[in-house]
């Protein structure tokens, strides 16, 4: 995936609206790079954005640094000043205060906000060698449990790049698991009878 693909992605209102709201209490002197509507957007702002919404610092370094990245940077500096001409179009227009609307924005934003405890709660990003060993073990001894024979194991170091994805995958769901027994320990739900999930 191109960069200009993996930013564009990224860029989902709720979570673009929500980085380019937290603006920091000091005054921002950089240039403006885009007016919208009388709402500028500055390029530390534009900065702050990607390095928010990047996967790595690296990686968003290098696509605000690099000169061949121009016309993506173009194309997303364009996609976030469309983004905030649509939201304050919505204002405008009352859009924003329809109750179906209001509902989807609620959910989008509860979404974002639990992917951002979920961010920094990935602290161990690159799992060590001994935490792939052992869930690489988990695994062959699952697909044993399966009736899977041994011969159908590859060796660890010809599936290690899967096992660290897996693990990866692994330790988010946890994470996420986590995440939601806190929530509901902290703000405590109750469901009707009939509309409580079976098992809870």
């Amino acid at each position: 995936m191109s960069k200009t693909n993996h930013f564009a992605a990224l860029i989902v209102g709720p979570a673009l609206l929500l980085s380019l709201a937290c603006k920091t209490s000091k005054p921002d002197t950089s240039r403006v790079i885009a007016n919208v509507g009388g709402d500028k957007i500055t390029e530390a702002e534009f900065q702050d954005t990607v390095k928010t919404l990047s996967q790595s610092p690296k990686e968003a370094e290098a696509f605000l640094s690099d000169p061949a990245a121009r016309d993506e940077r173009a194309q997303l500096a364009s996609r976030i000043a469309m983004s905030k001409a649509i939201a304050a179009y919505a204002k405008q227009t009352g859009l924003d205060q329809e109750p179906a609307v209001k509902r989807q924005l609620e959910q989008q934003q509860a979404n974002v906000y639990f992917q951002a405890l979920a961010k920094k709660r990935m602290t161990t990003v690159d799992p060590t060698d001994e935490q792939l060993m052992a869930f690489y073990k988990e695994q062959v001894e699952r697909m044993k449990g399966q009736g899977q024979g041994r011969s159908a194991v590859p060796p660890f170091e010809t599936v290690k790049a899967q096992v660290t994805e897996g693990w990866k995958q692994q330790r988010m769901q946890t994470i996420s698991q986590e995440i939601q027994k806190e929530i509901k320990a902290k703000v405590p739900v109750t469901l009707a009878d009939d509309y409580r999930p079976a098992g809870e």
